[in-house]
C-alpha cells in the first residue's frame, strides 16, 4: 500500500543487472530538499554542503541526523525554489537564489508519463531539453540523456523507495553519481538529503530529475488509492 513502506510496483529488474563501477561515490554537494506533498505550492532547496563539518562517508543514520539537525539549527537561505505554475502540479517554474527563472519543469498526469525540463536561453545548466521517462513502462527506473550520457535514478532497494541512486551509464558500467534518502513518510510525502556529484553532471538537473522521481513516486501513492496528479 502507500503508507507501510513498500511499492506495488518493482523497479526495472534488466536495470539492475549491470554491473557496478568499483570507484567510490564522492559527492561535492549535500543538499536538503525540504519535504513536500500534493499541497505543497513550492519545493526548497537548500545547499548544506558548507555549513556540514561532518564529511560524507555513506547515508549512515548518524549521517542523516547531521543534515537533519543543521537544517533545523542553520538552514541557510534556498539555493533553488521550485514553484507550481499552475494548480494542479503539471508545470513548475524554477528560480535560483538571485531571484533569477532558470528553467521550467513539465509533469505529466500519470507516473508512466514522460516530464520535460527545459532551461533559459544561455543556460550553464543545461544547453538542451531533458527528458526523464520510465527506462520500461511501468516500471520505476527512470532515465534521462545529457549531453548524450545516459543517467538512471534507481530504488536502493526492490520493494522500498525511500533510499536512491543516480548513476551514469558507461556502456555496460554504471557508476553512481548521486545518493537520496528520507524519512519513510509513506508515498504521499517526499524530501530529504540529496547528495551528488558535480564533476558529473550538474547541480540543478540532478536537483529536477530528483524532483521528477519524487513526483512519480507520489503519483503512484495516489493511482493506487484511485486518484492522480501527485
Amino acid at each position: 500500500t502507500s503508507n507501510d513502506g513498500y511499492e506495488t510496483i518493482p523497479y526495472d529488474d534488466i536495470s539492475q543487472s549491470l554491473p557496478l563501477d568499483s570507484s567510490p561515490f564522492h559527492p561535492n554537494r549535500i543538499l536538503w530538499v525540504t519535504p513536500h506533498s500534493l499541497f505543497s505550492k513550492a519545493i526548497d532547496v537548500l545547499d548544506m554542503t558548507s555549513i556540514l563539518d561532518t564529511p560524507y562517508t555513506g547515508m549512515s543514520d548518524v549521517y542523516r541526523k547531521k543534515v537533519y539537525d543543521m537544517v533545523k539549527s542553520r538552514a541557510p537561505a534556498p539555493n533553488y525554489v521550485i514553484s507550481k505554475a499552475n494548480w494542479i502540479g503539471l508545470k513548475y517554474a524554477v528560480v535560483d537564489n538571485s531571484g533569477q527563472h532558470v528553467a521550467d519543469w513539465k509533469h505529466s498526469w500519470t507516473s508512466v508519463g514522460e516530464a520535460t525540463l527545459t532551461f533559459s536561453d544561455g543556460s550553464t545548466h543545461s544547453s538542451h531539453t531533458v527528458r526523464v521517462k520510465n527506462k520500461r513502462w511501468g516500471r520505476r527506473t527512470e532515465t534521462f540523456v545529457v549531453n548524450s550520457a545516459t543517467f538512471e535514478w534507481v530504488m536502493d532497494s526492490k520493494w522500498m523507495s525511500n533510499n536512491m541512486t543516480l548513476y551514469k551509464c558507461l556502456g555496460e558500467q554504471k557508476i553512481p553519481v548521486g545518493k537520496y534518502s528520507q524519512k519513510w513518510w509513506g508515498g504521499i510525502l517526499t524530501g530529504g538529503i540529496f547528495a551528488v556529484d558535480t564533476e558529473e553532471l550538474d547541480e540543478l538537473v540532478a536537483v529536477l530529475t530528483l524532483g521528477v522521481v519524487l513526483k512519480k513516486k507520489r503519483q503512484r501513492a495516489a493511482e493506487r488509492s484511485g486518484g492522480g496528479g501527485g
